[in-house]
């Protein structure tokens, strides 16, 4: 009988433990939410909380929580004006996301921009992947953590400030353009065109294919594989102590 009772408990304990997976698995599942905002009603829902402007098709968020199983989609026909969103989760942009004064986005999930992003003095903290294959127009505050990997396959376009310290990739036809200040520290790989007219000052590596149009500040301290082509139009300066390879930087001043 004890031989039967022990073979029995060596039998149950399996079934037990897969059970208690399965649950757990299905607990989880049950915990992911899919938001897709493209009318009042999903604007107002508790998942968003935001309040619906009819007649611009605008739904306003004061705060926003997305969590690492949650997803988030604004339809094409949405605009979405923010105050303070963050989120570990997944956002997917169709529509036009506003950003005031102020406002934040903070994002360590995976951020997709196929619409317009614009953000007037307001705050972007990126430490996940972020992909932008729309407009994203900033005269605010881009930072980009060590553990963010921005992908710009459209255009990016700022008057305020980008730091990253993390990987920037702008792909073939995308367009990065800085009037103000723009630090990279670490991973910068640019096969398309890069236009700076404010400072730019890079300490990172640089694989350049593309093309990397200076009429600013331009500060490099570490080394730039230059495979593409270097500007430097009229107005801008580069200012370089440390190695430019393959090919020289080209002295352009167009009148």
């Amino acid at each position: 009988m004890l031989i039967m009772t022990n073979i029995k408990k060596i039998l149950i304990l399996p079934v037990l433990v897969a059970l208690i997976s399965v649950l757990a698995l299905s607990a989880q599942d049950a915990a992911a939410l899919v938001s897709t905002v493209n009318d009042k009603i999903s604007c107002v829902s508790p998942a968003v909380g935001g309040t619906w402007n009819s007649v611009t098709s605008t739904c306003v968020v004061a705060t926003l929580v997305i969590g690492p199983t949650d997803t988030l989609v604004i339809a094409s026909n949405v605009n979405f004006d923010i105050g303070t969103v963050t989120s570990s989760g997944v956002i997917v942009n169709d529509g036009t996301i506003h950003i005031a004064s102020g406002g934040v986005i903070t994002t360590s999930g995976t951020f997709t921009n196929n619409g317009v992003i614009d953000s007037i003095s307001g705050t972007i903290t990126n430490s996940g992947p972020f992909n932008n294959f729309g407009d994203l127009t900033s005269s605010g505050t881009i930072t980009n953590g060590p553990t963010g990997v921005i992908q710009n396959s459209g255009q990016l376009t700022s008057t305020g400030v980008i730091t990253s310290s993390g990987a920037i990739q702008t792909n073939m036809g995308s367009v990065l353009t800085s009037s103000g200040t723009f630090t990279n520290s670490l991973n910068l790989v640019n096969k398309g065109t890069i236009m700076t007219s404010g400072t730019f000052t890079n300490s990172g590596p640089v694989m350049n294919i593309g093309y990397i149009l200076n009429q600013g500040l331009f500060t490099n301290s570490n080394t730039i594989t230059n495979w593409g082509g270097i500007f430097n139009l009229c107005g801008g300066s580069i200012t370089n102590s440390g190695t430019i390879a393959i090919r020289t930087v080209i002295d352009v001043c167009v009148a």
